[in-house]
């Protein structure tokens, strides 16, 4: 007969996958199958790089919901620039990170706060070159509610019997570190309707410490993330596009490649009557996480904002369980539109997202 894993065992596995994650296995970055509208976590260089004065940019994550408590993000990020149609083709920018992963059954909590800074500059006359660099810099915090762990040797035989001491010595349920991460990013922009942009950024600079245990090396790998992007226009009248993306991240002996593109078309044209642009867009398309995952991206954009899901369906081993192994998104993102005018080519060059 085969034998049932009693609920305290899940909870168990649950708790030490957590701090697995946390400490053995150092921990690989929470991700988004919308990686193009997370940028300041992909590449500091990206911080204030794109067409607006302001972009707020928000994405929920829900992931192996069918295997206990699964994985829950929340990432929230505001950048602008600074300085442009003052400097020529320089500028810098500035933003915030906040985001937030959750769990497992024993609560197993990561909350990143972080502040970037970037200076682009103009590599050519024509203003169609911009090279960036950027930095970030913030505090991570992480956490367990062992009030909500089970443990192996508290399983009598019959039953969970919460009198029985754990025999464990976890001795922090919580502890926080500074971390530090830096980026380039090069934009090609020959007119207001193609561009083509490439970065690299190394994260976790100096490899902090992550432990629950006292006197515990826990080294954080550095990440390494490679990406790329396009925006190319399919006819002359400006309605539809192809934008091609594809990144890479290396953390320790995690892997992840993940390309696709989306299919972008103008569905409502901008104001006759104002300097206001308030054009309707809508995107579809797919990417694939290489040896993990397929997803189905969908977006509507109007005058400022967007609005965007993604459901990845898990293709690896993983998809085997009976449990759900899927991942659904969401995007909720505004970015202020520009009045043109003087200095509006410093501006219109740039994709509200990478």
């Amino acid at each position: 007969m085969r034998k049932i894993l009693p609920n305290n065992k899940i909870t168990l596995v649950l708790l030490a996958f957590a701090m697995q994650v946390a400490t053995t296995l150092h921990a690989q970055d929470q991700h988004f199958s919308q990686f193009y509208n997370a940028p300041l976590i992909v590449n500091p260089a990206l911080t204030g790089v794109f067409d607006g004065k302001f972009r707020l940019s928000n994405l929920y994550r829900s992931q192996w919901s069918g295997l206990g408590e699964g994985y829950k993000t929340i990432h929230v990020s505001a950048d602008a620039p600074l300085g442009k149609g003052t400097m020529g083709s320089n500028f810098f920018g500035i933003g915030m990170v906040v985001s937030q992963d959750k769990a497992g059954e024993a609560g197993f909590k990561s909350t990143i706060v972080e502040g970037s800074l970037s200076y682009t500059a103009g590599l050519s006359d024509q203003g169609d070159q911009f090279f960036t660099v950027g930095f970030q810099a913030g505090l991570n915090q992480q956490s367990l509610d062992l009030s909500k762990a089970t443990w192996d040797e508290q399983w009598n035989g019959d039953s969970y019997d919460p009198t029985i001491m754990s025999g464990e010595n976890i001795q922090l349920e919580t502890f926080s570190y500074l971390d530090f991460n830096a980026g380039v990013n090069y934009y090609y922009v020959p007119d207001g309707t193609n561009f083509f942009s490439i970065g690299a950024s190394m994260a976790h600079v100096g490899s902090p410490n992550v432990s629950f245990f006292l006197k515990q090396d826990a080294p954080l790998n550095s990440k390494i993330t490679v990406h790329s992007s396009a925006e190319l226009s399919l006819d002359k009248e400006g309605y539809m596009w192809i934008l091609p993306k594809a990144i890479y991240m290396t953390q320790g002996p995690q892997q992840e490649l993940m390309f696709g593109g989306l299919f972008k078309n103008k569905i409502q044209f901008k104001s006759r009557y104002t300097n206001y642009q308030k054009e309707a867009f809508f995107y579809l398309g797919g990417f694939y996480r290489w040896n993990d995952a397929v997803a189905i991206n969908a977006r509507f954009e109007y005058n400022s904002f967007g609005l965007g899901i993604t459901y990845d369906n898990n293709v690896s081993s993983l998809s085997n369980s009976a449990a759900s192994t899927s991942a659904i998104e969401f995007n909720f993102s505004y970015v202020t539109q520009i009045k043109r005018g003087q200095h509006a080519r410093h501006y219109n060059r740039m994709p509200k997202f990478f």
